[in-house]
Protein backbone atom coordinates (compact mmCIF):
# COMPACT_ATOMS: atom_id res chain seq x y z
CA UNK A 1 0.00 0.00 0.00
CA UNK A 2 1.31 3.53 -1.08
CA UNK A 3 -0.04 5.92 1.58
CA UNK A 4 0.78 8.93 -1.60
CA UNK A 5 -1.70 7.11 -3.70
CA UNK A 6 -4.17 6.39 -0.73
CA UNK A 7 -4.29 10.03 -0.83
CA UNK A 8 -4.41 10.99 -4.10
CA UNK A 9 -7.52 8.14 -4.54
CA UNK A 10 -8.99 9.74 -1.31
CA UNK A 11 -9.74 12.88 -3.19
CA UNK A 12 -10.43 11.40 -6.76
CA UNK A 13 -13.32 9.66 -4.52
CA UNK A 14 -14.36 12.33 -2.53
CA UNK A 15 -15.29 14.71 -5.61
CA UNK A 16 -17.03 11.58 -6.91
CA UNK A 17 -18.92 11.28 -4.04
CA UNK A 18 -20.02 14.91 -4.44
CA UNK A 19 -20.95 14.42 -8.22
CA UNK A 20 -23.33 11.73 -7.27
CA UNK A 21 -24.60 12.55 -3.83
CA UNK A 22 -24.15 16.37 -3.14
CA UNK A 23 -22.53 17.82 -0.42
CA UNK A 24 -24.74 16.04 2.69
CA UNK A 25 -23.32 13.93 4.91
CA UNK A 26 -25.89 12.09 7.64
CA UNK A 27 -25.28 10.35 10.43
CA UNK A 28 -27.13 6.73 11.48
CA UNK A 29 -26.73 4.29 14.14
CA UNK A 30 -28.91 0.47 14.39
CA UNK A 31 -31.59 -0.12 16.48
CA UNK A 32 -30.79 -3.27 18.19
CA UNK A 33 -33.39 -5.78 19.70
CA UNK A 34 -31.51 -7.62 22.01
CA UNK A 35 -28.47 -8.76 23.59
CA UNK A 36 -28.36 -12.52 22.63
CA UNK A 37 -27.30 -14.52 19.75
CA UNK A 38 -28.60 -17.91 19.28
CA UNK A 39 -25.86 -19.39 17.32
CA UNK A 40 -24.39 -22.06 19.23
CA UNK A 41 -20.89 -21.00 17.56
CA UNK A 42 -21.11 -16.74 18.10
CA UNK A 43 -18.61 -14.73 15.71
CA UNK A 44 -15.67 -14.41 17.94
CA UNK A 45 -15.51 -10.81 17.63
CA UNK A 46 -18.66 -10.09 18.69
CA UNK A 47 -19.95 -8.25 22.28
CA UNK A 48 -22.73 -10.66 22.58
CA UNK A 49 -20.19 -14.11 21.99
CA UNK A 50 -18.95 -12.54 25.01
CA UNK A 51 -22.60 -12.66 26.92
CA UNK A 52 -23.68 -15.79 25.58
CA UNK A 53 -22.42 -17.47 28.71
CA UNK A 54 -23.80 -15.39 31.33
CA UNK A 55 -27.68 -15.48 29.79
CA UNK A 56 -29.40 -18.02 31.28
CA UNK A 57 -32.61 -16.72 29.98
CA UNK A 58 -32.62 -15.63 26.43
CA UNK A 59 -35.84 -13.73 26.99
CA UNK A 60 -34.10 -10.88 29.32
CA UNK A 61 -31.90 -10.40 27.00
CA UNK A 62 -34.49 -8.37 24.61
CA UNK A 63 -35.45 -5.12 24.73
CA UNK A 64 -38.24 -3.75 26.19
CA UNK A 65 -41.00 -2.97 22.84
CA UNK A 66 -41.05 0.80 24.27
CA UNK A 67 -37.26 1.48 24.71
CA UNK A 68 -36.68 0.42 21.08
CA UNK A 69 -39.84 2.75 20.16
CA UNK A 70 -38.55 5.56 22.27
CA UNK A 71 -34.85 5.18 20.49
CA UNK A 72 -36.90 5.19 17.13
CA UNK A 73 -38.46 8.50 18.05
CA UNK A 74 -35.49 10.05 19.13
CA UNK A 75 -33.27 9.45 16.05
CA UNK A 76 -35.71 10.86 14.09
CA UNK A 77 -35.93 14.13 15.91
CA UNK A 78 -32.00 14.67 15.74
CA UNK A 79 -32.10 14.03 12.17
CA UNK A 80 -30.26 9.78 12.55
CA UNK A 81 -32.00 7.67 9.98
CA UNK A 82 -31.58 4.07 11.40
CA UNK A 83 -28.92 1.92 9.66
CA UNK A 84 -30.48 -1.15 10.37
CA UNK A 85 -32.92 -3.15 13.00
CA UNK A 86 -30.38 -5.38 14.35
CA UNK A 87 -29.90 -8.49 16.60
CA UNK A 88 -32.63 -10.23 16.48
CA UNK A 89 -30.94 -14.10 16.25
CA UNK A 90 -33.84 -15.35 18.65
CA UNK A 91 -36.66 -13.38 17.12
CA UNK A 92 -39.31 -15.84 14.64
CA UNK A 93 -40.78 -13.83 11.73
CA UNK A 94 -44.03 -12.71 13.26
CA UNK A 95 -42.32 -11.20 16.61
CA UNK A 96 -39.91 -9.54 13.57
CA UNK A 97 -42.98 -8.40 11.88
CA UNK A 98 -44.27 -6.71 14.23
CA UNK A 99 -41.23 -4.87 15.79
CA UNK A 100 -40.39 -3.50 12.30
CA UNK A 101 -44.15 -2.27 11.76
CA UNK A 102 -44.37 -0.27 15.11
CA UNK A 103 -40.77 1.14 14.52
CA UNK A 104 -41.76 1.46 10.90
CA UNK A 105 -45.14 3.22 11.80
CA UNK A 106 -43.32 5.47 14.19
CA UNK A 107 -40.53 6.89 11.79
CA UNK A 108 -43.10 7.37 8.68
CA UNK A 109 -40.28 4.98 7.14
CA UNK A 110 -39.72 1.68 5.77
CA UNK A 111 -36.87 0.26 7.35
CA UNK A 112 -33.18 -1.92 6.06
CA UNK A 113 -32.94 -5.12 8.28
CA UNK A 114 -29.83 -7.05 9.91
CA UNK A 115 -31.52 -9.98 11.15
CA UNK A 116 -29.85 -12.98 9.31
CA UNK A 117 -31.43 -15.44 6.73
CA UNK A 118 -34.54 -13.59 5.45
CA UNK A 119 -38.38 -15.48 5.55
CA UNK A 120 -39.55 -13.01 2.37
CA UNK A 121 -42.68 -14.95 1.97
CA UNK A 122 -43.70 -14.40 5.55
CA UNK A 123 -42.34 -10.63 6.17
CA UNK A 124 -44.27 -7.68 5.69
CA UNK A 125 -42.36 -6.13 2.61
CA UNK A 126 -44.42 -3.25 3.01
CA UNK A 127 -42.18 -1.52 6.37
CA UNK A 128 -39.14 -3.16 4.57
CA UNK A 129 -36.32 -0.62 2.48
CA UNK A 130 -33.92 -2.95 2.02
CA UNK A 131 -31.96 -6.30 3.32
CA UNK A 132 -28.53 -6.31 4.97
CA UNK A 133 -25.89 -9.38 5.06
CA UNK A 134 -23.35 -9.64 7.91
CA UNK A 135 -20.85 -10.67 5.68
CA UNK A 136 -18.28 -9.42 8.17
CA UNK A 137 -14.90 -10.67 6.04
CA UNK A 138 -14.59 -11.69 2.37
CA UNK A 139 -11.32 -13.28 3.62
CA UNK A 140 -12.30 -16.86 3.49
CA UNK A 141 -10.28 -18.29 5.61
CA UNK A 142 -11.06 -15.45 8.49
CA UNK A 143 -14.48 -16.22 7.67
CA UNK A 144 -14.57 -19.72 8.41
CA UNK A 145 -12.76 -19.10 11.63
CA UNK A 146 -14.44 -16.29 12.83
CA UNK A 147 -17.78 -16.49 11.53
CA UNK A 148 -18.40 -20.49 11.39
CA UNK A 149 -22.01 -20.05 11.70
CA UNK A 150 -22.66 -17.67 9.16
CA UNK A 151 -21.56 -18.93 6.01
CA UNK A 152 -21.15 -16.38 3.15
CA UNK A 153 -23.10 -18.64 0.24
CA UNK A 154 -26.68 -18.66 1.87
CA UNK A 155 -26.30 -14.72 2.42
CA UNK A 156 -25.06 -14.43 -0.68
CA UNK A 157 -28.05 -16.26 -2.08
CA UNK A 158 -30.51 -14.42 0.43
CA UNK A 159 -29.29 -10.89 -0.85
CA UNK A 160 -29.84 -11.78 -4.61
CA UNK A 161 -33.80 -13.22 -3.66
CA UNK A 162 -34.01 -9.59 -2.02
CA UNK A 163 -33.76 -8.07 -5.44
CA UNK A 164 -36.74 -11.00 -6.54
CA UNK A 165 -39.04 -8.46 -4.37
CA UNK A 166 -37.54 -4.67 -5.09
CA UNK A 167 -35.60 -4.60 -1.95
CA UNK A 168 -32.23 -2.74 -1.42
CA UNK A 169 -29.72 -4.52 -0.16
CA UNK A 170 -25.98 -4.20 1.51
CA UNK A 171 -23.95 -6.05 2.91
CA UNK A 172 -21.46 -5.31 6.66
CA UNK A 173 -17.78 -5.39 6.32
CA UNK A 174 -15.38 -5.19 9.62
CA UNK A 175 -11.86 -3.92 9.39
CA UNK A 176 -9.59 -5.12 11.62
CA UNK A 177 -9.99 -8.76 11.61
CA UNK A 178 -6.74 -9.87 9.92
CA UNK A 179 -7.37 -9.01 6.66
CA UNK A 180 -5.19 -8.21 4.09
CA UNK A 181 -5.04 -5.62 1.38
CA UNK A 182 -5.24 -7.95 -2.32
CA UNK A 183 -8.35 -8.97 -0.33
CA UNK A 184 -10.19 -5.63 -1.48
CA UNK A 185 -10.13 -7.22 -4.71
CA UNK A 186 -12.35 -10.11 -3.42
CA UNK A 187 -15.30 -7.42 -2.08
CA UNK A 188 -15.18 -5.52 -5.59
CA UNK A 189 -16.08 -8.77 -6.77
CA UNK A 190 -18.70 -9.01 -4.38
CA UNK A 191 -20.06 -6.00 -4.49
CA UNK A 192 -20.62 -6.43 -8.14
CA UNK A 193 -22.07 -9.75 -7.93
CA UNK A 194 -24.86 -9.46 -5.69
CA UNK A 195 -25.93 -5.11 -7.26
CA UNK A 196 -25.45 -4.10 -3.68
CA UNK A 197 -27.34 -0.34 -3.20
CA UNK A 198 -25.08 0.22 0.13
CA UNK A 199 -22.34 -1.28 2.21
CA UNK A 200 -20.98 -0.50 5.89
CA UNK A 201 -17.87 -0.57 7.09
CA UNK A 202 -16.75 -0.37 10.71
CA UNK A 203 -13.60 -0.55 12.46
CA UNK A 204 -12.92 -3.41 14.95
CA UNK A 205 -13.50 -2.24 18.69
CA UNK A 206 -12.23 -5.05 20.42
CA UNK A 207 -14.65 -6.33 22.64
CA UNK A 208 -13.45 -8.15 25.97
CA UNK A 209 -13.55 -11.55 26.73
CA UNK A 210 -12.94 -11.96 23.06
CA UNK A 211 -9.90 -13.56 21.11
CA UNK A 212 -9.58 -9.37 19.81
CA UNK A 213 -8.94 -7.84 23.37
CA UNK A 214 -6.40 -5.48 23.39
CA UNK A 215 -5.89 -5.96 19.88
CA UNK A 216 -4.69 -3.17 17.97
CA UNK A 217 -6.86 -1.25 15.42
CA UNK A 218 -6.60 -0.74 11.59
CA UNK A 219 -4.87 2.62 10.68
CA UNK A 220 -6.36 5.73 9.29
CA UNK A 221 -4.39 5.02 5.59
CA UNK A 222 -5.64 1.32 5.72
CA UNK A 223 -9.18 2.24 6.33
CA UNK A 224 -9.01 5.09 3.38
CA UNK A 225 -7.89 2.42 1.27
CA UNK A 226 -10.72 0.42 1.13
CA UNK A 227 -13.10 2.95 1.71
CA UNK A 228 -11.69 4.70 -1.06
CA UNK A 229 -11.31 1.99 -3.38
CA UNK A 230 -14.88 0.90 -3.38
CA UNK A 231 -16.39 4.40 -4.48
CA UNK A 232 -13.81 4.71 -7.00
CA UNK A 233 -15.24 1.41 -8.49
CA UNK A 234 -18.95 2.29 -7.50
CA UNK A 235 -19.52 5.83 -7.58
CA UNK A 236 -23.43 5.47 -6.57
CA UNK A 237 -22.70 2.84 -3.69
CA UNK A 238 -24.05 4.30 -0.71
CA UNK A 239 -21.11 3.68 1.49
CA UNK A 240 -21.19 4.04 5.52
CA UNK A 241 -18.55 4.15 7.82
CA UNK A 242 -18.14 3.21 11.39
CA UNK A 243 -15.32 4.16 13.74
CA UNK A 244 -15.66 4.38 17.95
CA UNK A 245 -14.84 7.20 20.70
CA UNK A 246 -11.79 6.42 20.72
CA UNK A 247 -11.11 6.89 16.92
CA UNK A 248 -13.70 10.38 16.37
CA UNK A 249 -9.87 11.45 14.34
CA UNK A 250 -10.85 8.88 11.73
CA UNK A 251 -13.94 10.57 10.70
CA UNK A 252 -12.83 13.45 8.30
CA UNK A 253 -10.63 11.00 6.54
CA UNK A 254 -13.23 8.74 6.17
CA UNK A 255 -15.58 11.65 4.61
CA UNK A 256 -12.55 12.58 2.42
CA UNK A 257 -12.53 8.68 1.16
CA UNK A 258 -15.92 8.54 -0.46
CA UNK A 259 -18.00 7.64 2.79
CA UNK A 260 -21.65 9.33 2.39
CA UNK A 261 -22.85 8.51 6.52
CA UNK A 262 -20.98 8.13 9.30
CA UNK A 263 -22.16 5.39 12.24
CA UNK A 264 -21.77 3.50 15.43
CA UNK A 265 -21.51 5.51 18.03
CA UNK A 266 -23.21 5.69 21.73
CA UNK A 267 -25.78 8.20 21.05
CA UNK A 268 -27.36 9.02 24.78
CA UNK A 269 -23.59 9.31 26.33
CA UNK A 270 -21.97 11.32 23.52
CA UNK A 271 -25.50 13.65 22.88
CA UNK A 272 -23.97 17.52 23.20
CA UNK A 273 -20.90 16.64 24.55
CA UNK A 274 -17.58 17.10 23.52
CA UNK A 275 -17.39 13.59 21.31
CA UNK A 276 -20.60 14.56 19.54
CA UNK A 277 -19.40 18.09 18.56
CA UNK A 278 -15.94 16.64 17.84
CA UNK A 279 -18.19 14.00 15.20
CA UNK A 280 -20.09 17.15 14.06
CA UNK A 281 -16.76 19.71 14.00
CA UNK A 282 -14.74 16.29 11.89
CA UNK A 283 -17.17 16.58 9.02
CA UNK A 284 -17.90 19.95 8.80
CA UNK A 285 -13.78 20.29 8.71
CA UNK A 286 -14.24 18.37 5.51
CA UNK A 287 -16.30 20.86 3.79
CA UNK A 288 -19.47 18.64 3.92
CA UNK A 289 -22.81 19.99 4.80
CA UNK A 290 -24.31 17.54 8.33
CA UNK A 291 -28.08 16.88 8.01
CA UNK A 292 -28.01 15.34 11.25
CA UNK A 293 -27.17 16.65 14.61
CA UNK A 294 -25.49 15.29 17.87
CA UNK A 295 -25.74 18.32 19.83
CA UNK A 296 -29.02 19.96 19.35
CA UNK A 297 -30.43 20.35 22.47
CA UNK A 298 -34.38 21.75 21.57
CA UNK A 299 -34.47 18.92 18.55
CA UNK A 300 -33.53 16.34 21.01
CA UNK A 301 -35.79 17.34 23.32
CA UNK A 302 -38.44 17.87 20.45
CA UNK A 303 -38.92 21.51 20.77
CA UNK A 304 -37.23 22.13 17.46
CA UNK A 305 -37.95 20.29 14.00
CA UNK A 306 -35.02 19.70 12.00
CA UNK A 307 -34.50 20.18 8.29
CA UNK A 308 -33.88 16.17 7.25
CA UNK A 309 -34.13 15.62 3.69
CA UNK A 310 -33.50 12.05 4.35
CA UNK A 311 -36.25 11.81 6.19
CA UNK A 312 -39.12 11.61 3.80
CA UNK A 313 -42.59 10.43 5.72
CA UNK A 314 -44.00 7.40 3.87
CA UNK A 315 -47.40 6.05 4.40
CA UNK A 316 -46.74 2.60 6.52
CA UNK A 317 -49.04 -0.36 6.42
CA UNK A 318 -49.55 -1.53 9.57
CA UNK A 319 -51.72 -4.03 11.20
CA UNK A 320 -54.79 -3.27 13.25
CA UNK A 321 -53.08 -5.34 16.13
CA UNK A 322 -49.94 -3.54 16.03
CA UNK A 323 -51.56 0.34 16.22
CA UNK A 324 -53.38 -1.19 19.42
CA UNK A 325 -50.04 -2.35 21.13
CA UNK A 326 -48.64 1.12 20.18
CA UNK A 327 -52.10 2.97 21.70
CA UNK A 328 -51.20 1.36 24.58
CA UNK A 329 -47.79 1.57 24.86
CA UNK A 330 -48.20 5.23 23.99
CA UNK A 331 -47.92 6.41 27.46
CA UNK A 332 -44.53 3.91 28.48
CA UNK A 333 -42.65 5.40 25.48
CA UNK A 334 -43.31 8.76 26.43
CA UNK A 335 -41.91 8.25 29.92
CA UNK A 336 -39.16 6.36 27.94
CA UNK A 337 -38.67 9.38 25.84
CA UNK A 338 -38.30 11.54 28.96
CA UNK A 339 -35.90 9.54 30.60
CA UNK A 340 -33.35 9.08 27.73
CA UNK A 341 -33.18 12.58 27.28
CA UNK A 342 -33.44 13.69 31.08
CA UNK A 343 -30.27 11.82 31.83
CA UNK A 344 -28.82 12.82 28.58
CA UNK A 345 -29.12 16.27 29.51
CA UNK A 346 -27.79 15.07 33.12
CA UNK A 347 -24.44 13.95 31.27
CA UNK A 348 -24.25 17.19 29.17
CA UNK A 349 -25.06 18.92 32.40
CA UNK A 350 -21.68 17.18 34.33
CA UNK A 351 -19.55 18.81 31.47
Amino acid sequence: MDAIEVFENSIKAYKLTTKNFGNNIDLKRALFLGWYCNLTDPCKFCFMSSQKSKIKNPSIARRRPESMLAEAIIMKRIGWKLEFISGGYDYNTNELNDIIEMIAHIQKSKQYINVGIVDFENLNLDTIEGVVGAIETVNPNLHNELCPQKPIEPTKEMLLKAKDYNLKTGITIILGLGEKEEDIEELLNLIEELNLDRITFYSLNPQKNTIFEGAPSITTIEYMNWVSSVRLNFPKLEIITGTWVDKLTNIGPLVMSGANTITKFPLFSMYGKKEGITVENEIKSTGRELISSFSDIEALQGKKKLNTPQYIDENINISDKNLEILSALENDINKKVDMYVSKTLKRINKN
